[in-house]
């Protein structure tokens, strides 16, 4: 069951991310077990909520039949219980796809626990638990009480469930540590339960238990709506986690990334793990043979759902990022030397990708010792996107001095660049990581200079590499001022008292009012369309227990805010720190226009537009969010320690009259409303008026004014909690720091720092005076992150179109590498492929790790990127020819076979497998009008023909389809 490498986390992984590890799992069970172990149902009995992404495409297209799960909101539940009058049940059929309809359903449901749902059953026998005894000789014997029990439990679980089958899931969490233990006991309640005759007990899976439910030939509800965000009681919403350990977040969608590139270049250049011999110290337990195969396993592991979510101990989130890291490093090395391979070139490639200790090489700080300390080098950057058309690329090169001339090579051509002179707050990044505990004043200056950023600059300027290709740039630094020498810029404050301005890329125009500090308008330039938009930081008061302000006598619970629940103890958005008029700085420059706002020294961001550019950057970062709240005078004394929920938010004057769409993990955009969930819920009683409407935003989340058909949509570079809880506004929560563990088994509070040190004053296995185990050793600022959002305000086809590209963009920009500026390179720039792809079609995938187990075939993966509805024309099945694309180099393709999503088996067989479910709509067709608002789905996969000589792929909106391909295998020169 299940099969994958972990049992991964529905709201913080991308779909990519999630098929990845799935596969990986799935193709380890086909290397040591073959076809027999092919996984025909999966479970998620743990995770905190429920994606239709996990439904759809890691469940039915990935070969399930059923999926299962331990977690179900309270509300929903509580109906369900009640069969006899709603018909429903604790099971259903999902139609989590628009796009897909019922050809990508599955049998789906809570599992029934002891009455509640849940995991377990309604016995245990784990520990010092009470044993069965059989033998009336013993005084404790008691067989004829568990038998008489079991029986009415089964009675009664019969009674709330479809047909006469019922599953009972033996075990539970951190338990079933003795299965002899369990065994012993459940023999005999077979045995005796047998023998008494009124049920019959038997062991099972829940593959076969899904086999018989469809021999009951019953009609079944046919669902829609997700379960997010789930609540197990009126104040306990598990939407926290969404946004937990941010930069652990980032670290696995970065990493994707890397990975994502990595395999491309490992495939197109035909370097080996041999080849690079550089392996990871701790390595993932192997799959593949490929030199990508370790950071493909610990991201694989690290998508967990109490390891990306946020979820675990301190020391295990460390864990996971520095085995994620060590593996990237040898990932590094293999992408050097194929990019040797590539370019022609014996020069050594160098990286600053944040894999090392504290910001070093990291250029989302602008930190790069390589680049930093040369005036003369190239810079090589691989594009991992495989379309037709695709937006710049903006680079920021830490570098020292502001004369710099950037030249393309591959024509000669000089670049228009910009030289930024580096602010304060980055700047001031890298020495937040020291570790102050124990030092002396002469250390800590010595420490200061060792982790100080040593460049003046960034240098910024726009690519456009080809796709899934390189192309490669020399930066030189210039003794003298020329037309191709990067224009200088430096920030000028505006005073409070100036007049409105207002910046212009060609594409958008955005004003600011300097008495506010606030942006107060944003215009399309293209499409003529203005609206208000504001964009402010904040923060929610992390409750410890008591009443949630406004709630009445029904708001108080002692549940606490913590790694996994968010709940504010009111509606109050807080200033991030005494309140003033945010600081506004602005430069202006031919490549990017910047305003710099500051709220306070931990909450600030910076408002980019790059020349030309159809969208809007904000880059943000925040932290170190204080512990101490010293400026409110209600926060005075020794209760002043509170808990922060760190968010940014995007105030607009669209009319979206409380609507508004987050995406699942990627996949498809799903409509959400304040207060409310879809038809298939009960009507709902939000006691938690914040923490009931965030949803988990993998990638994006948007607002739109239907009556004048506009669209703000806000995309994301990691898994953030969002909300829209005004009309116009969308809020994403972005960092949390809380004092108090919300008492769901962390037992520790979710308190980052930035050295990663423990605690003050800490004995080991004991907490410290901010809330970690340690030893006496910590003394270092709060965990600092900075990321970025992209904002698009156009007509809806308008903001259609560009969000999906800027999706990939964002989460997949070009693999940057270094070397010297005097190396010789044969060849400059290079594509791997003959045909880029049309614009609605990613590469998801081509790697060759798993060669060797499916004889030599390369796994190559393509999404179609586009809903059903989203767009007049994009949203329309895509065609393409493989030979047409892999026709050059090693990728020249010879033959295809279509299989499942996760390559385990063939797509006939798969879909031969599939049941077709009687279903009915138990809303008064409420559910099928939600299912088809965007338009009719797909029901029908488009046959691929592997004797076709084009090898023509026809994808569905949002289907993903997998092949095993056989490229020729012989060397052959690359060719630009």
């Amino acid at each position: 069951i299940n099969g994958g490498w972990c049992m991964h986390d529905e709201a913080a992984p991308d779909y990519i991310a999630m098929v990845d590890q799935t596969t990986r799992g799935h193709q380890f069970l086909l290397q040591n077990f073959g076809t027999t172990a092919i996984p025909r149902g999966t479970w998620q009995v743990d995770p905190f909520g429920h994606s239709n992404t996990q439904a759809w495409l890691l469940g039915a297209e990935s070969g399930y039949e059923s999926l299962f799960w331990g977690r179900t909101d309270y509300q929903d539940l509580n109906v369900r219980k009640n069969v006899s009058h709603t018909k429903k049940g604790f099971e259903w059929i999902w139609e989590g796809s628009q796009s897909l309809g019922s050809s990508a359903q599955i049998f789906a449901g809570e599992l029934y626990g002891g009455g509640n749902g849940g995991y377990g059953t309604w016995v245990g026998y784990d520990g010092e638990d009470p044993q069965i005894q059989d033998d009336p000789k013993d005084h404790d014997y008691n067989i004829d009480k568990v038998i008489d029990q079991v029986v009415q439990d089964a009675l009664q679980q019969a009674a709330h469930t479809q047909s006469d089958h019922q599953l009972w899931a033996c075990g539970s969490d951190f338990q079933y540590q003795n299965a002899d233990h369990w065994y012993h006991n459940l023999d005999k309640i077979i045995h005796y339960g047998n023998l008494n005759g009124t049920v019959n007990f038997f062991y099972s899976t829940p593959s076969l238990y899904t086999d018989a439910k469809k021999k009951a030939g019953l009609t079944w509800e046919k669902r829609y709506d997700d379960v997010w965000p789930l609540a197990d009681d009126a104040h306990h919403y598990w939407s926290g986690y969404f946004t937990s350990r941010p930069a652990l977040k980032r670290q696995v969608r970065v990493a994707t990334h890397t990975l994502d590139a990595a395999r491309q270049m490992e495939v197109a250049s035909g370097t080996t793990a041999a080849d690079v011999d550089t392996p990871t110290t701790r390595p993932s337990p192997p799959v593949g043979n490929g030199w990508t195969d370790s950071l493909e396993g610990m991201i694989g592991v690290t998508t967990h759902h109490d390891a990306m979510s946020g979820t675990e101990r301190q020391d295990v989130a460390d864990d996971y990022a520095e085995r994620m890291a060590e593996s990237a490093r040898e990932t590094e090395a293999g992408i050097g030397k194929s990019l040797q391979k590539l370019m022609g070139t014996n020069a050594e490639m160098f990286h600053c990708n944040c894999n090392s200790d504290g910001a070093k090489d990291c250029l989302n700080v602008t930190m790069c010792a390589f680049t930093s300390s040369r005036d003369h080098f190239k810079v090589i950057a691989w594009n991992p996107l495989a379309t037709e058309r695709q937006e710049p690329q903006t680079l920021r090169i830490p570098v020292t001095g502001d004369r710099w001339v950037v030249t393309d090579e591959s024509t000669g051509t000089s670049v228009p660049a910009q030289a930024i002179a580096l602010d304060n707050r980055t700047r001031g990044i890298p020495l937040l990581y020291i570790n102050y505990y124990g030092l002396s004043e002469q250390e800590i200056v010595a420490k200061s200079k060792e982790y100080e950023n040593n460049a003046t600059h960034a240098l910024v300027f726009t690519i456009q590499p080809p796709a899934m290709g390189y192309s490669t740039y020399t930066a030189k630094a210039s003794s003298t001022v020329t037309a191709e020498t990067a224009m200088v810029t430096y920030l000028e404050l505006v005073p409070q008292d100036a007049a409105p301005f207002s910046i212009n890329n060609g594409v958008y125009k955005l004003t600011f009012n300097p008495s506010t500090g606030l942006m107060s308008s944003i215009t399309n330039l293209k499409s003529k369309l203005t609206t208000d938009l504001e964009i402010s930081w904040g923060w929610y008061n992390s409750s410890v227990g008591g009443c949630t302000a406004g709630q009445g006598k029904n708001g108080c619970d002692s549940q606490a805010s913590g790694a996994y629940v968010f709940r504010p103890n009111s509606s109050t958005v807080f200033y991030p720190g005494p309140k003033v008029v945010p600081t506004l700085q602005v430069l202006r420059g031919r490549v990017v226009t910047e305003v710099h706002q500051t709220f306070s020294d931990w909450a600030t961001h910076v408002v980019r537009l790059v020349q030309g550019t159809p969208h809007i950057e904000v880059e943000w970062t925040a932290g170190p969010i204080p512990i101490e709240t010293s400026w409110l005078t209600e926060a005075k004394g020794e209760d002043n320690r509170w808990g922060k929920e760190v968010i940014v938010k995007y105030k607009s004057g669209l009319a979206s009259d409380g609507a508004f769409f987050t995406d699942a993990n990627g996949r498809e955009m799903v409509k959400r409303q304040y207060n409310a969930r879809g038809p298939s819920y009960p009507t709902l009683q939000v006691k938690e008026p914040i923490a009931g409407n965030y949803y988990p935003v993998n990638t994006m989340i948007a607002v739109q004014d239907k009556s004048k058909g506009t669209e703000l949509a806000v995309i994301t570079d990691v898994s953030q909690g969002g909300a829209s809880l005004a009309p116009g506004e969308v809020e994403l929560m972005v960092h949390r720091r809380i004092q108090q563990d919300d008492s769901r088994g962390v037992q520790e509070p979710l308190n980052e720092t930035m050295c990663g040190c423990n605690d003050i004053n800490a004995k080991p296995g004991q907490m410290g005076a901010h809330g970690h185990e340690g030893d006496g050793g910590c003394l270092c600022a709060g965990l600092t992150v900075r990321g970025r959002h992209w904002l698009v305000f156009d007509t809806l086809e308008h903001t259609h179109e560009l969000r999906r590209q800027l999706t990939e963009q964002i989460s997949f920009p070009a693999t940057v590498a270094f070397t010297e500026g005097n190396a010789k390179i044969t060849i400059p720039t290079w594509s791997a492929l003959q045909k880029a792809l049309p614009n609605n079609v990613r590469l998801m995938t081509i790697t060759s790790n798993y060669a060797d187990i499916n004889f030599g075939q390369v796994l190559v993966r393509f999404a179609h990127l586009y809903s059903i509805g989203e767009h007049p024309t994009l949203s329309q099945p895509a065609s393409f020819s493989m030979t047409d694309i892999f026709a050059k180099g090693r990728l020249k393709v010879r033959s295809a076979t279509a299989m499942s999503v996760t390559g385990n088996q063939l797509i006939e067989e798969m879909d031969a497998k599939k049941f077709a479910w009687k279903t009915h709509d138990l809303t008064n067709g409420k559910v099928t009008a939600e299912i088809e608002e965007n338009g009719k789905p797909f029901n029908k996969r488009i046959p691929f023909n592997p004797k076709d000589p084009k090898l023509t792929v026809t994808l569905r909106p949002m289907e993903v389809r997998t092949f095993l391909v056989r490229f020729q295998s012989e060397e052959t020169e690359f060719v630009m």
